[in-house]
């Protein structure tokens, strides 16, 4: 049936739009975001269920293509919508890590934060910054720990999720994942460790990890909720991700992020789970879906390395470029997120060496800056994952 031209139009609730580089329209449910024209944006700016179809001037193909994917909707009667358009900083901030604990149920030999703590990030401080980042024009917020379900007052932070028009995706390992607390989530996706089948899996989390994980991931999508599968690679699951890769197709992941674990933390005392950056990168070729939240442009147009967008908010109130970097912080939360990530500088891919003349350095960005040997060398992972092999030894920084 064709749209009426005499009913009021909105942008859907789980529609925004975002003032990044480029103006944007960010679909939270579907995780998308689209580029806009200036007259695009005028015209969705208007659509604040107070004005028709007709009166809103969207081009007509555009408004054909929105309403079919339900980023509009349509009503007979005015149903107004204030939509928050202010400015956000350069370069944007659009992933927000909220370590919001450092409590945890496992003991996992690869983590980089190292013994679980006692230390919580409080729940006025989270309602504080969660207002930050949506006025910064954030996209996707992760919530991560530790475990964060261990939060003491983890149903307090819960009910502030509820109506905050950003991704929400909860990192977890699972083992406190019922249907319960499924039922009660207000995210729009979780991430479960699954860092191998169970041999490999519990070399790193522990007996019995396995098995909840999986069940963990299954109640997951039974609840309606996205699923993701994030994977270290490490000596003992090398030979298992034929098999794993089938588990997370039945399990009907979005996405599978597979990563190559940081000399950090618990992993520094057992070096002999660390892999090769080839066989690292033979491992990591199975991974699937976009979420990536690395390198970028510049405000020139130029490449930009790893953590453009990225930033982090530990239990202790530090705020870093990534949680690899708390030891060097941007400055701690109750200053403001704007004022410390104003502190950020991001770097240029032309001060890496070996990446300037590389030909697939804007793909790849560089890499992971804290796995690299230096700041400015390229990360040996991911040279192996895009096949490359820079010789940047003989090129001046």
């Amino acid at each position: 049936m064709p749209a009426d031209p005499d009913h009021f139009v909105r942008l859907a609730d789980h529609v925004c739009l975002r003032r990044l580089e480029q103006p944007c329209l960010y679909d939270r449910r579907a995780d998308e975001l689209y580029e806009l024209s200036p007259e695009a944006w005028e015209a969705l700016a208007r659509c604040r269920g107070q004005i028709s179809l007709a009166q809103a001037g969207l081009d007509p193909e555009f408004q054909a293509y929105c309403l079919a994917e339900g980023l509009l909707e349509l009503s007979p009667e005015p149903r107004p919508h204030p939509l928050p358009l202010g400015p956000g900083p350069t370069p944007s901030l659009r992933y927000l890590e909220l370590q919001i604990t450092w409590r945890c149920n496992l003991a996992c030999a690869h983590c980089y934060l190292g013994p679980a703590r006692g230390v919580d990030l409080p729940v006025p401080v989270i309602a504080a910054t969660l207002r930050e980042f949506e006025a910064m024009n954030g996209l996707r917020l992760l919530i991560s720990g530790g475990e964060p379900l261990l939060h003491p007052r983890w149903p307090q932070v819960n009910a502030l999720l509820s109506a905050l028009p950003v991704r929400r995706v909860l990192l977890s390992n699972g083992l406190l994942l019922d249907d319960q607390r499924l039922a009660e989530l207000h995210c729009d996706e979780v991430q479960i460790s699954l860092d191998g089948l169970e041999d490999g899996h519990q070399a790193l989390r522990g007996p019995g990890s396995f098995a909840r994980a999986v069940e963990a991931a299954r109640r997951v999508r039974a609840a309606g909720l996205d699923l993701s599968i994030a994977t270290m690679v490490h000596a003992a699951n090398l030979n298992e991700f034929d098999g794993l890769a089938e588990l997370v197709q039945e399990l009907g992941a979005r996405e599978w992020g597979i990563d190559a674990p940081c000399p950090a933390g618990r992993l520094e005392a057992d070096p002999a789970l660390v892999v090769s950056p080839a066989l690292a990168a033979q491992c990591m070729a199975h991974a699937f879906g976009g979420a990536y939240h690395g390198s970028g442009q510049g405000p020139q147009g130029q490449a930009m390395a790893c953590g453009l967008h990225l930033c982090t908010v530990a239990a202790d109130g530090r705020v870093a470029q990534c949680g690899f970097y708390l030891d060097s912080p941007l400055g701690r939360i109750e200053e403001g997120l704007w004022t410390c990530w104003h502190r950020r500088t991001p770097r240029e891919l032309a001060m890496v060496a070996g990446c300037r003349s590389c030909p697939v350095a804007v793909d790849c960005g560089g890499g992971c800056r804290f796995r690299a040997p230096a700041p400015d060398r390229p990360d040996p992972v991911m040279c192996a994952l895009m096949e490359q092999t820079p010789d940047w030894e003989n090129q001046a920084c």
